[in-house]
């Protein structure tokens, strides 16, 4: 490898093509980096870091190297004493581009124990030994279940679901409603969630249920959300025990600016929607609906989280000239800042990395090096890395600016 100079890396990512991602004219992802559509082919997901499924690149002297290669032999230039010791000499987390046109699966994430102990047990399915809090900031809007919701809003999506007759015994059936207090309910209804995805892989019984809960809903002239919901994933999915769960989860809308956050063992899935999503540096997903891919439906309600409550947001109010994304995660910090031609600020980095991802417009970077300014300029659709020897910079929006940058708190 050549010699690593302190400063500012654009970063080339990685394009991942899951079946869920946005297709053809609606291919949100190479039109933000300005790339030709392949016809037919899924854009879901741009990978921004140093995850070794998909590393970023940098290029040093013309030449490509892999972002964890250049910070596994740069490691103090790169990382900082900090995040060194904070981290064991990694970077910490995983920035991505996210444009869903169906629903991702029904998910929840481990902790750093459970996230250990999978890791071990079934390498295979669990790629790496981390958790996995991450943060969803829509870019237009956002579509995504998380989290149950209150008490009584499950008892009264139930409540209009005769077709549970057909899949669940009298005794959980009469569960539903007839609880005595909070508590009882809760119990209540987080057997009742166990008992149905346990039975998700009967697929006679399953059919009693759904086919003709779909039948009659497509004969309804007006739907809830969650009805609509159910309606369109069935029509994806057919048989699959995760359409129970627009039932019991929140419903989440997100505007553009308005984000939510999962931490470990809280259930959702983004159903459609283009966002900037940030997570610990970590691929553990344990699913249970709504995928083709590996489900593991008893780890996951092993982790789940039954916390009945609606579901918080952040930047409710859509503050569109600078956010700050705080959330309890260790390993990242989204800030946004929308600027006009002009606005410069002189940055301090705390002997910490971060990642800039220019969604539109034009930045400048200025830095000295060896006693004179250098500057690099870089345009929407790009990111590029700060190491953190480069302590003190400065930014310059030359053409109005949307961007987010993505720091260790």
């Amino acid at each position: 490898m050549k010699k690593f100079f302190v400063k500012p890396y654009k970063l080339f990512n990685r394009i991942q093509h899951y079946e869920w991602g946005t297709k053809n004219e609606n291919a949100f992802i190479p039109q933000f980096l300005n790339i030709a559509i392949q016809k037919d082919v899924p854009y879901a997901e741009l990978w921004i870091g140093t995850h070794p499924k998909a590393p970023s690149e940098i290029e040093i002297t013309g030449e490509k190297v892999a972002l964890d290669e250049v910070i596994s032999k740069y490691t103090p230039e790169c990382l900082g004493q900090y995040v060194i010791k904070k981290f064991n000499g990694k970077f910490p987390f995983l920035l991505k581009v996210l444009s869903a046109a169906n629903a991702l699966s029904i998910q929840t994430h481990p902790n750093k124990l459970q996230a250990e102990k999978l890791h071990k047990l079934d390498p295979i399915n669990y790629p790496d030994d981390n958790h996995k809090p991450e943060i969803a900031i829509a870019l237009d809007s956002l579509i995504a279940v998380a989290g149950f919701r209150p008490v009584k809003e499950i008892q009264h999506n139930l409540n209009q679901l005769p077709e549970l007759n057909n899949f669940l015994s009298k005794e959980s059936n009469d569960k539903i409603s007839s609880s005595r207090n909070i508590g009882d309910a809760e119990q209540n209804l987080s057997d009742l969630f166990s008992e149905i995805m346990m039975k998700g892989n009967d697929k006679d019984n399953l059919a009693k249920c759904l086919v003709p809960l779909y039948n009659r809903l497509k004969k309804k002239d007006s739907l809830s959300d969650e009805e609509s919901e159910f309606i369109n994933q069935y029509e994806l999915f057919g048989l699959d025990v995760g359409l129970f769960s627009f039932f019991f989860f929140n419903i989440v809308k997100l505007k553009p600016g308005q984000a939510i956050f999962t931490d470990a063992g809280v259930p959702h899935a983004y159903i459609k929607g283009n966002i900037i999503e940030c997570m610990a540096n970590s691929d553990n997903v344990v699913r249970a609906g709504l995928t083709n891919k590996f489900k593991d439906v008893k780890t996951l309600l092993e982790i789940i989280k039954y916390e009945f409550k609606q579901y918080d947001i952040i930047n409710p109010q859509q503050n569109i000239d600078e956010v700050k994304y705080k959330t309890k995660a260790e390993e990242f910090e989204i800030n946004y800042y929308r600027k006009q031609a002009g606005f410069n600020k002189k940055i301090n980095n705390g002997d910490k990395p971060c990642i800039y991802l220019l969604i539109k417009g034009e930045l400048e970077v200025n830095w000295y090096s060896s006693e004179s300014i250098q500057k690099e300029i870089f345009s929407g659709g790009e990111s590029f890395f700060i190491p953190a020897g480069l302590k003190n910079y400065e930014i310059l929006v030359k053409q109005p600016a949307e961007y987010f940058v993505a720091a260790i708190p």
